[in-house]
């Protein structure tokens, strides 16, 4: 995919994605909202990402769960240490680490909230182990890319769960303080682009669009 046709997928993604995100980011005691078929779900799941062969050298690869984070840029010792615990792989900070459609969309929704934008890419066998139930500082909007991925929200103090599961071209909207888990019924990849509390400085961006 070339330069140009990055831009033109970006595009396509920003414009249905910030329109169905920009009410639930702006608004107070935002809720957790899932889009269902906001993207074609083969179009979703064709997009290329930085996946086997085409992860760049220098993109980190974390092996996640609840007990640490096992960091490997060398594939052949990424797989050793995932055939000796099937964990779910974390592609740090895709859009600097690698190069596509998706740092240009995080670079666009930087510039629309004047926030860091940082996309995390995740991909999970059925059962791999994850990081267990927990609670992001930063305002999640989430593409499932591939595969599905179950949701298991806590929607109040009381312990009142919602089940969600999330398919190729779905998007989450997940705000911050807000506490699930997960769990992979079957392979799955799923970006997340964190907006964070951090402002961006002014200078960085300009020129920046999708």
């Amino acid at each position: 995919m070339n330069s140009q046709t990055h831009q033109e997928t970006a595009a396509k993604i920003i414009a249905p994605l910030w329109s169905a995100a920009l009410p639930s980011y702006r608004a107070d005691g935002a809720q957790v909202s899932h889009l269902r078929h906001l993207f074609e779900t083969e179009w979703t799941a064709g997009l290329p990402l930085p996946l086997a062969e085409h992860r760049p050298v220098d993109q980190t690869v974390a092996l996640a769960d609840e007990a640490n984070f096992h960091r490997e840029t060398d594939e052949s010792r990424l797989d050793i240490a995932y055939r000796q615990r099937p964990r779910t792989r974390v592609y740090e900070s895709i859009d600097v680490r690698s190069d596509g459609w998706y740092s240009l969309v995080a670079a666009r929704m930087a510039s629309l909230t004047r926030r860091r934008v940082i996309c995390t890419m995740y991909e999970s066998n059925a059962a791999d182990q994850n990081i267990g139930a927990h609670f992001d500082l930063w305002f999640g909007v989430i593409i499932q890319m591939r595969g599905a991925k179950t949701w298991k929200i806590r929607k109040s103090p009381r312990g009142d769960t919602e089940e969600i599961v999330t398919r190729a071209g779905d998007v989450l909207l997940l705000p911050p303080h807000v506490q699930h888990d997960v769990a992979t019924p079957e392979y799955s990849v799923h970006l997340v682009f964190a907006i964070t509390g951090n402002p961006m400085a002014t200078n960085t961006l300009s020129g920046k669009s999708a």
